[in-house]
């Protein structure tokens, strides 16, 4: 697969007309140039939507973006070499670099730099012809771009003009006058305030035995200067024109100047990636003061490298609190500190950047991994470095990135447990406690609105569940309204078919974080997510989970231990032996809405009696049918109370309906 953008956006997959993937629709093409051009990093939706309309987005921006995203993932499949990936706070397309033209296109105008400065023209103009014969018309030039798309176009045109600057410099200095004549003659009517082409137009002239000519150039440049914008010819413009009028010897040859003597190279300064630390950080006393001895050597082995591993489920913010411990460390490790945002980027580009970041010139990084591997715990080995890992997706991912030396730390967060490292600490984040919940909500909506309204700020904790994204969004939503009361918010939390979208504001969005755990699950494992949050009760066993998928304990309790391992439930072993795992009750509400989903994709309309009938927010009691004995006739799913009313009796032999649907026979 091919990402070009030194030209038309187009998306390639093959050659022909087939394999061409590139989106129809105008502003799923924005969306994908602003993925592809900030590749394997998170852009966030609060940038997608200012390209998308600006100042004034509309009230559906989120839903629609949300729709757009879905459209690439559909066009780029699934198992394929490049996948947009969701964030807490955006999208990042997940891509190998050589996919993309102008990362190639940058590489080579890089090599072509410093060949030059190696004095070597002839691969100087090797490298540059071939990254400018990238470029096949104005970069994007099918997009109606906004300010950011606008911003990066520029950015690519002034990069194309100096890589043909370099080109045109080598072919200079390789006596190429005669054939740059005419293309310096064109390239100054496309660009007639360029004083550079014209100096070296004027070069190629001379050299070419045509002085007249040249100095005629300069007259031309200085008529439109002075004409157009009242200004003279640039100084050094001048005394090239004064050399061409003495007929300067040192003009004949190719590279007349005389190089200066290269400059000592100076030591590279400490690397400092650290993202920003949060300011309104609350709580996590005990996990900070854990990390806090994992990296200052109190916990562990003197001669083995301190790992610890920080995780939770998603919104429970082991991000930052990996970001907060990392900043408190950081006077501990003066060599330096660094960061990786790894989502699905592969460890030989992550050292790659690390090794540069050392002060590792680019022509002595190796391109075999397992080489980088071993040059960058060389350079650590007489250091004191800290390495913050984001995102891991799995312990093969982090082991080429590990340093061998004692004096170095590692903090690595997952949205999975991670298994196979010997001596790390594993740091497991669940909710806030309440205190810790209200000192964040106060900490960004303003300590004194909480304590006017007290109650209500603690009803605002417990509907969040204390999970400290959760708090900031609904503290960022009362932010946004200084005259909303505290209790008006309650009450819209308190509505269990609307909490969740009101736990969505901007980039700190509830369902968006559960998304992308979800979205990391097998088929098995979406089922039975989907199911729990059919369940009155947030508790679930092995046995119970078994008779509901009408399947072998040992595969109830396989696919309950993998959404354990997502951080997905929680599992607590009780006094009789069994093992009771538990959703938090947001993920309980995002597992009923990923269930209408499924079945509102699945549902014939002609089925459907009403097409607004949900799944209630508060089903009846579950009874689970014992599928091990088939002369048992198995009861319906949710039976109706003996008390209940019709309406009610209706609601629960729906949702036994669709449970059935679910199930199936």
């Amino acid at each position: 697969m091919e990402f070009r953008v030194l030209g038309s956006l187009q998306v390639l997959d093959g050659p022909g007309e087939h394999g061409d993937l590139t989106p129809s629709a105008a502003k799923v093409r924005a969306v994908l140039a602003m993925l592809v051009l900030r590749h394997n990093q998170i852009v966030s939706t609060r940038e997608l939507i200012d390209e998308l309309w600006g100042e004034r987005p509309p009230a559906t921006a989120l839903a629609t973006l949300h729709t757009y995203v879905y459209k690439l993932r559909k066009m780029l499949g699934t198992g394929g070499p490049a996948s947009v990936v969701t964030k807490p706070y955006g999208y990042l397309l997940a891509t190998a670099p050589e996919t993309i033209d102008v990362y190639r296109f940058e590489r080579l105008v890089a090599d072509g730099w410093s060949a030059l400065e190696r004095d070597d023209p002839g691969r100087a103009t090797e490298a540059l012809s071939g990254a400018l014969a990238l470029w096949r018309g104005p970069a994007l030039a099918n997009l109606a771009a906004g300010e950011l798309l606008s911003a990066q176009i520029t950015r690519l045109e002034e990069g194309r003009l100096r890589a043909l600057q370099l080109r045109l410099d080598a072919d200079l200095r390789l006596g190429r006058h005669r054939e740059l004549i005419s293309e310096l003659k064109e390239l100054i009517a496309t660009h007639p305030l360029n004083e550079d082409f014209y100096a070296k137009l004027m070069t190629a002239l001379y050299q070419a035995g045509r002085r007249g000519e040249a100095l005629e150039v300069y007259q031309n440049l200085r008529h439109i200067l002075v004409g157009q914008l009242g200004l003279e010819p640039s100084p050094a413009l001048a005394r090239l024109q004064q050399r061409l009028l003495s007929a300067n010897p040192g003009l004949d040859q190719p590279d007349p100047a005389p190089r200066p003597a290269a400059p000592a190279p100076r030591p590279a300064p400490a690397p400092a990636q650290l993202p920003a630390d949060i300011a309104d950080f609350a709580g996590r006393e005990d996990a900070k003061d854990r990390i806090a001895a994992v990296l200052t050597g109190a916990t562990g082995s003197g001669t083995a490298v301190r790992v610890v591993c920080v995780g939770g489920m998603p919104g429970a913010g082991a991000t930052a609190l990996a970001v907060h411990a990392a900043h408190r460390a950081r006077a501990a490790f003066p060599s330096g500190q660094l960061f990786a945002a790894l989502g699905a980027t592969g460890p030989g580009e992550v050292l790659g950047g690390f090794l540069r970041a050392a002060g590792v010139p680019p022509e002595d990084i190796p391109d075999d991994t397992d080489e980088r591997a071993k040059l960058f715990r060389t350079w650590c080995s007489d250091r004191r470095v800290l390495i913050l890992l984001d995102d891991a997706g799995s312990a093969s991912q982090i082991q080429p990135l590990l340093p061998g030396s004692p004096g170095c730390a590692v903090i690595v967060t997952s949205r999975s447990a991670l298994h196979g490292f010997a001596g790390a600490h594993t740091v497991r984040l669940g909710p806030l406690s309440a205190a810790e919940g209200l000192r964040l909500l106060a900490g960004i909506a303003g300590q004194s609105r909480v304590d006017a309204e007290p109650r209500a700020a603690e009803e605002i904790v417990h509907l969040c569940g204390r999970l400290p994204l959760a708090l900031r969004a609904a503290a960022a939503r009362l932010s946004a309204a200084p005259a909303a009361t505290l209790a008006s918010l309650a009450t819209r939390l308190a509505d269990p078919r609307t909490r969740l979208s009101t736990l969505g504001v901007n980039d700190l969005d509830v369902r968006t974080a559960f998304r992308a755990a979800y979205d990391h699950l097998s088929d098995p494992e979406r089922s039975l997510f989907r199911l729990l949050g059919l369940l009155r009760t947030p508790h679930t066993t092995v046995r119970r989970t078994a008779a509901l998928l009408g399947c072998a304990p040992d595969h109830a309790e396989h696919l309950l231990g993998r959404l354990t391992a997502r951080f997905l439930l929680e599992a607590e072993s009780r006094p009789d032996g069994e093992v009771r795992y538990t959703a938090h009750d947001l993920i309980r509400l995002f597992a009923r809405q990923c269930l209408e989903e499924e079945l509102d994709a699945h549902r014939d309309p002609a089925d459907a009696p009403d097409p607004a009938l949900r799944i209630p927010a508060r089903p009846g009691p579950l009874i689970v049918p014992d599928r091990t004995a088939p002369d048992t006739p198995a009861p319906d799913m949710f039976a109706p109370e003996e008390t209940a009313g019709p309406a009610e009796q209706i609601e629960a032999e729906r949702v036994n309906g669709m449970a059935a649907h679910v199930l199936g026979p």
